[in-house]
């Protein structure tokens, strides 16, 4: 299976000219409590400690090693094929390019069936690992990439983190100014939308590389990110989704991908002049640059983003709805 992991390299860390750091004050860990001390734009200093969930349905995030895909597939796909052939001899065998599984049989009729059934089955093997991993091929099903599942990890992710959410979106709420009431035009929701993103822009951004290159690109869970207050560009997308996704379980989603990075996409109307819109199946989405550490705000994105978006090299992933209203503020 020659297939390799997407590697968001850099996540074209955002910083534009003229923008403001996004500022975490301060940050402590004690168990399972966080404790930050945050500076929304000009709003005032805001205190306050959220606590992650004491379990979680989500396992601890695992490199991608193809050489254990590999094993899972071939050493379930011999099982398989025994008992679904038992009259054929198969046979399994490692090489420099992978595994394979080769088969004698006397009856010569079986072979194209066999052929047939054990590509069609080492697919479905193949898909299973994935999903068991929370992977996902990238683009097409011809392609050989693939990457975490951004969008079902945020989904998954987002009931445990809906008391994290609500603690935001009432620090957002009440510290939040008359110039930003006026900017989002006393819509609360945009409001909340643009004080999470600074929120999430201003966890240190960590390219979660190991320095001997040996590792590769990897990636962090959202309580991940939160735990570690650390985390690259589609980490830090999947913990923005997952933390909308717990407050506004109907408002349209979507994680963009760009050459060499990740960024979201909502749903808004357009609350500022200068914003630039993305379109997601011919409906207008503001961009959202989650990486940091600049205050970027909705709409706005980075220069070789807004390049690729404008020339549409990008693709996207989009968050099924839940069809209930959003939580009540």
């Amino acid at each position: 299976m020659a297939v390799r992991l997407i590697a968001f390299i850099g996540c074209a860390l955002a910083v534009l000219l003229g923008t403001a750091s996004a500022r975490q004050l301060a940050f402590s860990r004690d168990g399972l409590s966080l404790h930050y001390a945050w500076q929304y734009e000009t709003a005032p200093m805001q205190a306050f400690t959220v606590q992650l969930p004491a379990e979680t349905a989500l396992p601890p995030w695992s490199a991608w090693r193809s050489q254990q895909a590999d094993a899972f597939v071939f050493q379930q796909l011999l099982r398989d094929a025994r008992e679904q052939y038992p009259d054929v001899a198969f046979r399994y065998q490692k090489t420099g390019g992978g595994s394979t599984i080769s088969f004698q049989t006397l009856d010569q009729q079986l072979l194209p069936q066999i052929d047939s059934w054990l590509a069609q089955q080492q697919k479905t093997l193949f898909n299973a690992y994935l999903d068991q991993h929370y992977y996902k091929i990238h683009g097409n099903s011809n392609s050989n990439m693939i990457r975490p599942d951004h969008v079902r990890i945020a989904t998954d992710s987002s009931p445990e983190l809906l008391e994290v959410a609500q603690t935001l979106q009432r620090t957002i709420i009440t510290s939040s100014t008359e110039e930003q009431k006026q900017r989002y035009r006393n819509d609360e929701k945009a409001m909340v939308v643009a004080g999470l993103l600074n929120f999430v822009q201003s966890i240190p951004y960590d390219p979660l590389q190991s320095t001997d290159g040996l590792r590769g690109v990897t990636f962090l869970m959202p309580e991940q990110v939160l735990a570690q207050n650390r985390g690259d560009c589609d980490s830090k997308s999947t913990l923005m989704m997952s933390l909308l996704l717990a407050l506004y379980p109907d408002l349209p989603q979507a994680i963009i991908y760009v050459p060499d990075h990740a960024l979201l996409a909502v749903a808004l109307p357009v609350k500022t002049g200068d914003a630039e819109t993305i379109s997601i199946d011919g409906q207008p989405f503001l961009p959202l640059e989650v990486t940091g550490p600049a205050e970027i705000l909705p709409g706005v994105t980075g220069e070789k983003s807004l390049l690729f978006i404008r020339n549409n090299q990008y693709q996207y992933d989009r968050i099924q709805l839940t069809e209930t209203n959003s939580t009540p503020n």
